[in-house]
C-alpha cells in the first residue's frame, strides 16, 4: 500500500443531516461534494454540477442504473472518468466508475451534488441494456447520452428500475473498493462525527459561516487500522456484506432493565439479513417499534414530562415549526445503551449521551431536535443506527478480514487520530 491511511475533511452543512466530502471529476477536475452513506454503494453525481460534455476522461458504458431511496430516487447511466480525493497527495483513479442523475427527484442530496455510498458491491447494482438500445439504433452503443425518458418523481423512478430487473444485471464496484483493489488504500475506513444536524447558534448565518463551525465538521479516514492507533477500541460483527448489518441484542434505558431487540421478521430476512444496521446517512436512531415503546414507557416513569417534551417536538416538526423550550435540559435525561453481538460470542455495549439525542442549536439558534425515531412505516422490524450511535465515537469499519467484516468503536476521549 502506498499510504497506511488519509484524511479528508468533511461537513454536515451542505448534507443537511448528513456528512459530506469532496471530489474532483473528469479532465477538469469539477469539485463536487458528495454525502457519505455507509447505507448505499453508488457513487452518483448530480447533473447540476458535472458537465460530461467537457470531460476529456470520460468513458461510455452500456450499463444504466436506478436507485429509490425511503423519499426520493435518481436514474442515470453509468459512465468511466477519473476521480481524485480532497488530499495533499491527490490521490487518483482512472478509470473509476460513477452515475450520472439524468432523471432525479428534488433534493435528493439536499445542498450536496451527489452521494458516496461506502457499503458492498451488493448494493451498486447496474443493467446491460444493450439489447434496448440496439432495439433504439444499431449505432447506440452506450447509456450516455441518456437515451430514456422517465417522469422524476417516485412512480416513475420506481416504474422505470422494475423495468431495468428484465436486463442483465452487473455489480459494479464501488468507489472505495476500487481503491482499494488498486492498492492504493488498505480495506478499511473510519467517520469521525459530532452532529445529527446542522448546528447553528446563530441567526442568518451564511453557509461559508456555518461550515467554519467545529460542529459542523469532522474527519474521513480512508485506510485507517483502529489496531494501528488505539490501545482499547469495542468491536461488533458484521453479520452480511450486502448493508452493515449487525445483531443488535437488547436496548437499555439507564436505571432499567435492558430490553431485548425482536429478531428480523421472517418474510424481510432474504432482503434486509439483520435486525440493525449501522447507516451514516441517516440522521436518526430508528428504534424497532417495541424497543421504541420500551424507551417511551422508561421515560415516562422517570418523568412524565419528557414524553409531552417528545410529543410537542414532533408536533413542531410535522408542522414544520421550530421546537424552543428553555426548560429542556438534556442533564435530566438518561443515557441509552446498545448491546450488539460482537466477536467470540462476546457483546458489545455502546452508549448514547443525551446530548446526542437531543441536539440544541438545531438549524437555529435556541432550536432542539429530537433523534429518536419509531420504526418507519411499513419498514420491517430492523434498527436503524445513524449518528446518534456514530456521533459518540470514532467509528472504524474494517472490510480487511477474511470474515463478512467487523466495526470498531473509539472512545471519542481516547481517539488521538491525525
Amino acid at each position: 500500500m502506498s499510504l497506511s491511511h488519509i484524511k479528508l475533511p468533511i461537513n454536515i452543512v451542505k448534507g443537511v443531516g448528513a456528512y459530506t466530502t469532496r471530489l474532483f471529476i473528469g479532465s477538469e477536475q469539477t469539485e463536487i461534494y458528495v454525502m457519505l452513506d455507509t447505507g448505499s454503494s453508488t457513487l452518483a453525481i448530480d447533473l447540476q454540477k458535472y458537465q460530461p460534455k467537457s470531460d476529456q476522461a470520460l468513458v461510455t458504458t452500456i450499463y444504466a442504473q436506478d436507485v429509490v431511496y425511503g423519499q426520493g430516487g435518481w436514474a442515470g447511466p453509468v459512465i468511466n472518468t477519473q476521480i481524485r480525493l480532497d488530499h495533499s497527495h491527490q490521490l487518483q483513479l482512472k478509470p473509476a466508475p460513477l452515475a450520472i442523475t439524468s432523471n432525479n427527484q428534488q433534493n435528493n442530496f439536499q445542498n450536496a451534488d451527489g452521494i458516496w455510498g461506502l457499503a458492498y458491491h451488493h448494493l451498486n447494482k447496474a443493467y446491460d441494456v444493450s439489447e434496448f438500445l440496439a432495439q433504439q439504433d444499431p449505432k447506440l452503443q452506450a447509456t450516455y447520452p441518456w437515451p430514456f425518458t422517465i417522469e422524476d418523481d417516485t412512480n416513475g423512478i420506481a416504474d422505470f428500475k422494475k423495468y431495468l430487473r428484465g436486463f442483465p444485471e452487473q455489480d459494479i464496484t464501488p468507489l472505495f473498493t476500487a481503491f482499494e483493489e488498486h492498492q492504493i488504500i488498505p480495506n478499511q475506513f473510519a467517520l469521525q462525527t459530532h452532529r445529527s444536524i446542522v448546528y447553528q447558534p446563530n441567526e442568518n448565518m451564511t453557509e461559508e459561516a456555518l461550515m467554519s463551525e467545529t460542529l459542523n465538521q469532522g474527519s474521513f479516514y480512508i485506510g485507517y487500522g483502529v489496531a494501528d492507533h488505539h490501545d482499547t477500541y469495542q468491536t461488533i460483527q458484521v453479520l452480511h456484506d450486502a448493508y452493515y448489518n449487525t445483531h443488535l441484542e437488547s436496548l437499555q434505558v439507564a436505571g432499567f432493565d435492558a430490553c431485548p431487540a425482536p429478531p428480523l421478521d421472517t418474510k424481510h430476512t432474504a432482503s434486509f439479513f439483520s435486525n440493525a444496521i449501522i447507516d451514516s446517512g441517516c440522521s436518526y436512531l430508528i428504534l424497532q417499534h417495541s424497543l421504541y415503546e420500551y424507551l417511551l414507557n422508561c421515560l415516562k416513569q422517570i418523568n412524565p414530562a419528557f414524553l409531552n417534551q417528545i410529543n410537542d417536538f414532533n408536533t413542531a416538526l410535522k408542522a414544520g415549526n421550530t421546537y424552543q423550550n428553555p426548560h429542556l435540559n438534556p442533564e435530566q435525561w438518561p443515557e441509552i445503551y446498545l448491546t450488539f453481538s460482537g466477536t467470540d460470542k462476546n457483546s458489545t455495549t455502546l452508549k448514547i449521551a443525551p446530548h446526542t439525542y437531543w441536539q440544541q442549536h438545531a438549524n437555529g439558534p435556541d432550536n432542539w431536535h429530537f433523534m429518536l425515531m419509531n420504526q418507519l412505516p411499513h419498514w420491517p422490524q430492523q434498527t436503524i443506527c445513524g449518528l446518534p450511535l456514530i456521533n459518540s465515537y470514532l467509528c472504524v469499519f474494517d472490510r480487511s478480514g477474511d470474515n463478512l467484516g467487523l466495526i470498531h468503536w473509539v472512545e471519542k476521549e481516547a481517539d488521538n487520530c491525525t
